[in-house]
């Protein structure tokens, strides 16, 4: 009998969390919500279980602000496996990622690899402290696709402060 229903949220500690979570709004479109002091900003994203109205997930991203600065040493040359070289990392369901990989071009976003599998593309770039990102958008076909047409990542909102996007 398993215990562990899924995952809660996801948290990504830093010690300017408010540019960071400017930098995801700027480069990834995400939303987010703040405390007053910016201390700890989230996003909420809620979807139905393989497109079912029965069961709702909410999945929360938060960036908190660390409780001391941590060094990320970039490596000179990027690793040819993208998986297990670094304590984390954030995968993020996207749509139209095409689009999105043109932008972050646009942007100056380096692409550190983009790879077609048999479950969806991905695509994985570093933000603004460092950490790797994955975007992955499965393709429509698959299984955990079945609910995709029904907003199945959308934002829970309240009487948060809004982040908004830095302006150049």
């Amino acid at each position: 009998m398993s215990f562990i229903k899924g995952i809660g949220g996801a948290f990504i500690f830093s010690h300017r969390p408010k540019q960071l979570a400017e930098w995801y709004t700027t480069y990834l479109g995400i939303e987010f919500e703040a405390d007053d002091a910016y201390e700890s900003v989230y996003r909420t994203f809620l979807s139905n279980n393989q497109g079912t109205k029965d069961c709702e997930i909410v999945t929360r991203f938060f960036i908190i602000k660390a409780q001391q600065k941590f060094i990320r040493k970039l490596p000179d040359n990027e690793p040819e496996l993208m998986y297990g070289d670094q304590p984390f990392m954030v995968n993020f369901r996207a749509e139209r990622l095409p689009k999105l990989v043109d932008k972050l071009h646009g942007l100056g976003v380096k692409i550190i690899k983009e790879r077609e599998e048999d479950n969806g593309h991905f695509v994985w770039i570093r933000d603004l402290d460092g950490n790797r990102v994955e975007l992955y958008e499965p393709y429509p076909d698959k299984k955990e696709d079945a609910g995709k047409n029904k907003k199945s990542a959308k934002s829970k909102s309240n009487s948060k402060k809004k982040v908004k996007k830095k302006k150049d």
